[in-house]
């Protein structure tokens, strides 16, 4: 019973937090590595294949006042599945990161997408 109340304790503080693009780029130190959900619409979408032959996907999602984060999504598949393009508003659940590091690379004010889910 006590590993259930520990658990149950865990994913309350893990859920993720509903935010709006413009909470976020007004302040992304708040934010800093905390799992979100924003909802936006997408632009400048575009479906990568790294070196190493891993696909994922990037796009800028904006709010009606042009306020936009970054978003990146490892693989194509819900893209694909849901025929999600530019144009299109979406929920976004991911970890929103103000620097993410890779070897050399920095990438600034991004949201590692979990999950991306077309909104009608």
């Amino acid at each position: 019973m006590a590993g259930f109340s520990l658990l149950a304790a865990l994913s309350v503080f893990s859920a993720p937090e509903k935010a709006t693009i413009k909470q976020v780029v007004d302040d992304p130190a708040s934010y800093d590595q905390q799992p979100i959900v924003v909802e936006g619409v997408i632009t400048k979408i575009k479906l990568h294949l790294s070196r190493a032959g891993n696909s994922y996907s990037t796009f800028l999602l904006s709010d009606d006042s042009h306020n936009s984060i970054k978003v990146f999504l490892w693989g194509h598949q819900e893209i694909k599945k849901q025929n999600i393009m530019d144009g299109d508003r979406v929920e976004v659940k991911g970890t929103f990161q103000k620097v993410k590091r890779i070897g050399k690379y920095r990438f600034y004010n991004e949201v590692e997408a979990e999950s991306v889910k077309k909104l009608k």
